[in-house]
């Protein structure tokens, strides 16, 4: 059976009434585009269980949100995919999953002749880092240690405030100067 537009409506029509088998049918008659953006597009760990299963999820919201007038379904469909591709795309690639992507596993470490795989990679500092807290120390005032000791939860800022007869404006002030300091001497 070949999809014409009056058997597609009719089974976005089934669809949007909660027929399963519709669905099923619907990506049948898709399946050449589904194929084309699995080739398309490599997302890592994903095979092709998951690409099938997530063209069924977004055929259904897209058979779910289609409007009759408003074009073809099948473009309609294609776009929602890509973009579903496009975002699966960004999440993997993302900076913070960086290491995941260039994560080897042990066997093919084994395989390409990589014996010691664990390395201590310890760096000792220059200069030791008591010297370097002797040194921040010396460039703090008053009110920035105040500001350090609040931070560190020794003392409570409403209790400095009352002590100094200060505005919150000032230990703010206080706090970014100190952070400054912090990042320039300790790191």
């Amino acid at each position: 059976m070949q999809l014409t537009e009056a058997y597609e409506q009719k089974l976005i029509k089934q669809i949007q009434a909660g027929n399963d088998d519709a669905l099923v049918e619907l990506c049948y008659f898709y399946r050449p585009l589904i194929n084309s953006i699995k080739q398309k597009y490599f997302v890592r760990c994903y095979d092709s269980q998951d690409w099938d299963q997530d063209a069924l999820i977004v055929c259904y919201q897209a058979a779910m949100s289609y409007e009759q007038g408003k074009g073809k379904f099948g473009s309609y469909f294609k776009t929602r995919l890509h973009n579903h591709a496009r975002s699966l795309l960004r999440h993997d690639m993302a900076y913070r999953r960086r290491a995941l992507a260039q994560a080897t596993s042990l066997e093919a470490a084994m395989e390409k002749g990589i014996e010691q795989l664990h390395q201590k990679t310890t760096q000792l500092a220059e200069i030791p880092l008591s010297e370097k807290f002797t040194e921040l120390f010396a460039q703090l005032s008053d009110l920035e240690i105040k500001t350090l000791l609040i931070v560190l939860g020794v003392w409570h800022q409403e209790e400095v405030l009352q002590k100094l007869q200060i505005e919150q404006v000032a230990l703010v002030r206080a706090r970014s100067r100190l952070m400054q300091k912090m990042r320039k001497t300790l790191l």
